[in-house]
């Protein structure tokens, strides 16, 4: 989970992030981060999808992906394009998700073909678990951890996880893990449910369950944080969130 939201720091262009990031991989027992960024051209600029990779001395590797940022035109239109596409796996995928992943796909694959490590970890929030998704359906022997995670693949995707390491963590009300629709798409594994207080349940409780928890903190939140100065307006932003995640798995979220 925190892996997740430290990809969100700018350590390709912003010094100080990049020493906040370190000393954060440092105190957790990795090396430095590698930051992978992807560059297409469209219409005479650069657009940029993003990851970093950190191995620690048991050879653990984790390789997260970072999820849309607003103002970065490349990730919104990479959301957007929804409509599904063959790819060299089975099934049909997002086209703009697969268009992200592809933009890394080779940096990433000579890092690990150069260190070969022991355990694979993929991650992401959002975009991130997106296309952390795609690459975990072409690391069979890699375990899965996504936040936020829309929905990326058909059925013949999804079922590259059949019995996979797969942790797909889901934040009470977050809207985008209801994203594209299931007219088509598929989730790749049950979720693990983040109640309205934080906890999280796995197996999740039922759907009429789910239901009455979400209008519960729906309320909940529109009474105490709605209209108030610094606050997210509805609840389904504010789910969305990486430290809302984070604070989640470690069990000490605040609040509505």
């Amino acid at each position: 989970a925190e892996f997740s939201r430290l990809a969100y720091k700018r350590i390709e262009t912003i010094e100080a992030h990049k020493a906040e990031l370190n000393a954060a991989l440092q105190a957790a027992g990795y090396g430095p981060a590698l930051p992978f960024v992807g560059r297409s051209l469209l219409r005479g600029r650069d657009f940029w999808s993003y990851a970093l990779g950190a191995i620690n001395a048991e050879g653990t590797a984790i390789v997260a992906f970072r999820g849309t940022q607003p103002q970065n035109l490349s990730n919104v239109l990479d959301d957007i394009q929804f409509w599904p596409r063959r790819w060299a796996g089975t099934g049909r995928v997002h086209r703009g998700f697969l268009r992200a992943y592809e933009g890394l796909r080779e940096q990433i694959d000579a890092w690990l073909d150069e260190h070969k490590p022991a355990r694979l970890v993929i991650t992401g929030h959002s975009l991130g678990a997106a296309m952390a998704t795609l690459m975990a359906a072409r690391y069979p022997e890699a375990e899965l951890v996504t936040f936020g995670s829309p929905r990326v693949g058909g059925r013949g995707f999804a079922a590259h996880f059949a019995g996979r390491t797969v942790r797909r963590y889901v934040d009470c009300y977050d809207f985008v893990t209801n994203l594209p629709p299931p007219i088509w798409f598929r989730h790749v594994a049950e979720m693990h449910y983040v109640d309205r207080h934080g906890a999280v349940h796995s197996p999740p409780p039922g759907l009429m369950a789910r239901v009455i928890d979400r209008i519960r903190a729906d309320l909940s939140y529109a009474w105490k944080r709605t209209f108030k100065r610094g606050s997210v307006w509805f609840r389904t932003g504010a789910d969305h969130a990486p430290i809302n995640y984070v604070a989640a798995v470690l069990g000490k979220r605040v609040g509505p």
